[in-house]
């Protein structure tokens, strides 16, 4: 199963994207972060195949944060 971390701080795109993947004909489980920092910790606990990450968010934006996961 494909590991994909959906990094998002808004919670009805977080669920438009969890629905689209969950639908798919490939079987996801589906990680979602509300912030950046989660999303950081959550890609170094659980190692996803694929992240997805809002640019702008308020805490961290997302190129910040894709920088501290590289």
């Amino acid at each position: 199963m494909r590991r994909v971390l959906y990094i998002e701080d808004n919670p009805d795109n977080r669920m438009l994207v969890r629905r689209v993947l969950m639908a798919s004909d490939y079987d996801f489980e589906v990680l979602e972060a509300e912030n950046a920092i989660i999303g950081i910790e959550m890609a170094v606990s659980k190692t996803p195949d694929l992240i997805l990450m809002d640019i702008s968010m308020p805490e961290m934006d997302g190129l910040s944060a894709t920088r501290k996961i590289k």
